[in-house]
């Protein structure tokens, strides 16, 4: 799974008291998303978790009453999950092009 995955979810989990349902509706996805990708090795699964490091690193700064080493923390995790779900992603696409190339046969020569 993702190492990014289980930080932002629980950070999201956390959050709910404070943020309500936006925070809710993160951890929602999030768990939703890696449970996904975990059983079905799903790309639509790997986007949306892409998507939500993105969120996560590009909008942690902005957190008002958080603490400096939480954002930190915050868009550091959130780094490591969106290069690992982009490398997911890319890997999935290189086995799919792989995989729906034929296989070229020799020429015979007469």
């Amino acid at each position: 799974m993702v190492r990014g995955v289980d930080d932002s979810s629980v950070m999201e989990t956390i959050d709910i008291p404070h943020t309500g349902i936006p925070a809710a509706v993160a951890a929602l996805l999030f768990f939703a998303c890696a449970a996904w990708l975990w059983r079905r090795r799903s790309m639509i699964a790997t986007t949306i978790l892409t998507l939500l490091f993105l969120v996560e690193v590009t909008q942690a700064h902005t957190w008002k009453g958080a603490s400096m080493p939480l954002k930190v923390y915050a868009m550091v995790t959130g780094t490591i999950g969106l290069i690992a779900a982009i490398g997911v992603l890319i890997d999935r696409i290189r086995s799919r092009r792989a995989h729906a190339t034929p296989m070229t046969q020799p020429l015979e020569e007469a």
